[in-house]
């Protein structure tokens, strides 16, 4: 008797152990989904005030410093700019700083860009991961417009200028700070500050923005959700003790993204072909505030993790709708280095040429 006895006593105690592990996991999904729920809904309703308030009036030619609209990263641009929910390097500090959370270790990264009429648009970015603290990252940005000629206007007509002979110039530059955990092991969110600054001829206007963004890893088939905001900002004035110039806001821009893994392994994509080949798809909603709403797609194919290949296609767009790209891995005494690049077709334009290296550390 005395041994049922204990015999019932152990069974209760694991009964009620295995009892109290339960409610703590379904508590804890709850937390997680209330805390991405609690996130979706935060951006739907700025996403949605933001869109009624644009539909009033046109909204073309209304923000400074364009700049911020131009895509960083080969492997970025390659895709279509359809990323947020696909790509997870230290370039997400430029698109979805929530997406830093997937560096591990330390990471750089270098973009160039022979930008259309004569302009070179260069960035950089590095960060490092801090266990169970999260990744921090710096980065910099900086459009240069080139030699423009100088030409003296007529006041009275606005006609017949007349050139000088000598040249000016101008740009764009950024310098940031950003910082993205893991709240849960589905959920990320990151925050980035950065300080912004255009110049041109002796007028030059400054100011501070902000970004937010998030990334759902739903944990089917690699589905992942995404979604960011950048350029929070207040309006920029070129003559800042002027009282008769307005002051331009920034470009404003909004992204929700859906990527899956529709070839890979089995836990990983639709279609099961094992870990030597793997192909994501993504698709991008984008909205700003000085244009009307515009759609990315891209995916990206990889073999053996070394050589990848990218395409994408950008709906409602002037120019820069289809963009194709490559990509190789490989390590150099140690060090993981990352090549890519991109083509962006353009009708009217130059089409530019993307290069960017990736270190890891």
């Amino acid at each position: 008797m005395k041994m049922l006895a204990e015999l019932k006593e152990r069974v209760s105690l694991t009964v009620y152990k295995h009892a109290t592990v339960a409610r703590r996991n379904t508590t804890s999904r709850h937390i997680r989904n209330n805390a991405f729920w609690s996130c979706l809904l935060i951006l739907t309703l700025i996403s949605s005030s933001s869109l009624v308030n644009a539909q009033s009036f046109n909204k073309g030619g209304r923000t400074a410093l364009q700049f911020l609209k131009i895509g960083i990263g080969a492997r970025q641009a390659a895709m279509g700019e359809a990323n947020i929910a696909a790509v997870e390097d230290i370039n997400s500090v430029f698109w979805d700083p929530a997406g830093l959370t997937g560096v591990s270790g330390a990471q750089a990264s270098f973009d160039f860009t022979p930008w259309i009429a004569g302009m070179n648009y260069f960035a950089g970015a590095a960060g490092f991961k801090v266990n169970e603290v999260g990744v921090f990252a710096v980065d910099y940005a900086s459009l240069s417009y080139g030699n423009i000629p100088e030409a003296l206007v007529s006041v009275s007509s606005g006609s017949n200028d007349t050139r000088t002979g000598n040249t000016f110039t101008g740009g764009d530059a950024l310098i940031g700070l950003a910082y993205s955990h893991d709240f849960t092991d589905q959920l990320s969110i990151g925050i980035a500050a950065k300080y912004l600054k255009e110049t041109l001829f002796t007028y030059s206007a400054s100011t501070l923005a902000f970004d937010v963004g998030t990334v759902y890893d739903v944990g089917y088939k690699g589905i992942h959700v995404a979604m960011s905001a950048q350029n929070f900002a207040g309006a920029v004035k070129f003559m800042a003790n002027s009282n008769n110039q307005a002051g331009y806001e920034l470009p404003l821009i909004f992204r929700i993204g859906l990527s899956f893994g529709f070839i890979g392994s089995s836990e990983n994509a639709f279609i099961d072909l094992g870990k030597l080949n793997s192909l994501i798809i993504s698709a991008d909603a984008v909205h700003t505030n000085d244009y009307t709403e515009r759609l990315d797609i891209g995916g990206e194919y990889v073999f053996d993790d070394f050589l990848s290949l990218r395409a994408g296609y950008r709906f409602n767009y002037t120019e820069g709708n289809l963009s194709l790209g490559v990509g190789v891995k490989g390590a150099v005494s140690g060090l993981n280095i990352q090549v890519d690049y991109a083509y962006t077709r353009y009708t009217y334009l130059e089409s530019p040429n993307r290069l960017s290296v990736l270190l890891n550390f």
